[in-house]
C-alpha cells in the first residue's frame, strides 16, 4: 500500500469524529464506517492517535478500521507518542504508516513535535522494535532548519512537518508574517526533498491550506483532522473529503496554474481606476509577473486583493517590516513609486 499512488497524498484522521462531545456512557462511533466514508471520498490514508483516546478508542474499532483500509487497499495510519505500550500497539495492529510525536503543554504550537537532540534514544528505540515489521515510521518535527539538519544528521528519511504555525500564519490579516511562514516551509521542503526525504505535513492543517501547499512538489502527504470536521458536520464526511481532494488534485494546473494566476492579476490591474500605482503596477504585470511563483505569487494575490490606498501606504512607508521588504511586488512598487526610501527595514517584534 506504500507508494501506491503517485502525487500529494491526503490522509484524513478521525480522532475528533472518535472524541465528538456529547457522547454518553456505552455510546461510541463506528470508525470503521467513518474510515470507509473517508476512502470513498478519496483519500488515500485513515488515521487515528493513540496519545489521547481517553479510553474510547478501543484495539477492536482499530482492528475493523484497519481491515476497511486493507481491503479498500488504503492505509492505515497511527499518530503515537514513543511510550512502549503505544509503538507495541502500533506494531500488533500492523499500520501501514507511524506517526511519531509527543504531547506537550496545550497552547504550545510544536504540540506533536519532537525535539531530536534529547529524544533521539528513544527514536532508535522505537525503530528497533519495528525493525521487523513492515511499517513506515515518520517522526514529527519542529519545521526548522535545525531539525531538518538533525534528521539528516540522525539518518531519519520519512518525517512529518508540524504545520500550526503556518496554518495559523496564512489565516492572519498579516501578509508580513503569511509570506514569511510560507517562504520558510516551501524552502525547507525543498531542502529535505533535495536530500531524499520522504516529507509529509500535518499539525492543525485547514482545508485551504492544503491547496496552497499541493502546488509544491516538494511534499509527499498532509494530513488533516479537526479542521475538516466543521465542514464534514454540513456536507458529510465523505463529500467534504471528495470535494478536499478534487482541490488538492487541481492544485498548480488548469485554473490554478501560474500562467492562469498571472492572467487574473494582470486583469485586475487593469481593471484599476486611474490611480498612483496603477502606471508601476502595469510596468509589474509586463516586465516581472511572469517569473513569479509561490511564495512570491502568492504574496503577490494577497498584495492586490488589499484596499488600493493600503498598498500604496505599503509602498510609500519610510520603513518595512524584514519580510515585507522581501516581496517582489513591494520592491517593485518602492523602486518606482519611493526610490527614496527604500531605508533599513523594519524587524518584526518577537
Amino acid at each position: 500500500m506504500l507508494g501506491s499512488k503517485p502525487g500529494l497524498r491526503l490522509a484524513v484522521s478521525l480522532e475528533s469524529a472518535a472524541l465528538l462531545p456529547g457522547l454518553g456512557v456505552g455510546e461510541t462511533v463506528d470508525l470503521s464506517r467513518l474510515a470507509d466514508s473517508v476512502i470513498e471520498g478519496g483519500a488515500e490514508g485513515v488515521m487515528i492517535h493513540l496519545t489521547s483516546d481517553h479510553g474510547l478508542i478501543s484495539d477492536d474499532d482499530l482492528a475493523r478500521m484497519a481491515a476497511v483500509c486493507g481491503e479498500r487497499h488504503r492505509d492505515f495510519c497511527l499518530r503515537v507518542t514513543t511510550a512502549h505500550d503505544h509503538v507495541e500497539r502500533a506494531r500488533r495492529l500492523k499500520a501501514d504508516r507511524i506517526y511519531l510525536g509527543r504531547e506537550a503543554k496545550v497552547g504550545q504550537w510544536t504540540s506533536t513535535s519532537l525535539f531530536l537532540k534529547s529524544h533521539i534514544g528513544h527514536i532508535q528505540k522505537v525503530q528497533k522494535t519495528l525493525k521487523d515489521s513492515e511499517s513506515a515510521l515518520f517522526v514529527t518535527l519542529e519545521p526548522t532548519l535545525e531539525a531538518a539538519e538533525q534528521a539528516l544528521r540522525y539518518g531519519l528519511f520519512a518525517v512529518e512537518l508540524d504545520m500550526s504555525h503556518l496554518a495559523a500564519s496564512l489565516h492572519s490579516l498579516d501578509i508580513d508574517r503569511a509570506f514569511d511562514a510560507l517562504s520558510h516551509v516551501l524552502s525547507l521542503g525543498r531542502y529535505l526533498h533535495r536530500h531524499g526525504v520522504e516529507v509529509h505535513l500535518g499539525g492543525g492543517l485547514r482545508p485551504a491550506d492544503l491547496v496552497v501547499l499541493a502546488r509544491s512538489r516538494s511534499f509527499r502527504q498532509v494530513n488533516i483532522g479537526r479542521r475538516l470536521m466543521p465542514e464534514a458536520l454540513n456536507v458529510g464526511l465523505s463529500a467534504a473529503v471528495k470535494t478536499l481532494r478534487e482541490r488538492m488534485s487541481g492544485a498548480g494546473i488548469g485554473d490554478d496554474a501560474s500562467a492562469e494566476r498571472h492572467k487574473r492579476i494582470a486583469e485586475r490591474v487593469a481593471g484599476m481606476d486611474d490611480t498612483q500605482l496603477k502606471e508601476s503596477l502595469e510596468r509589474f504585470c509586463c516586465e516581472t509577473l511572469p517569473q513569479l511563483e509561490d511564495p512570491q505569487l502568492y504574496a503577490a494575490e494577497r498584495l492586490l486583493a488589499l484596499p488600493l490606498a493600503r498598498l500604496e501606504a505599503l509602498a510609500l512607508a519610510a520603513n518595512l517590516p524584514a519580510s515585507f521588504a522581501g516581496i517582489t511586488l513591494i520592491k517593485h512598487l518602492r523602486q518606482t513609486e519611493a526610490p527614496g526610501r527604500s531605508g533599513t527595514p523594519l524587524r518584526r517584534a518577537g
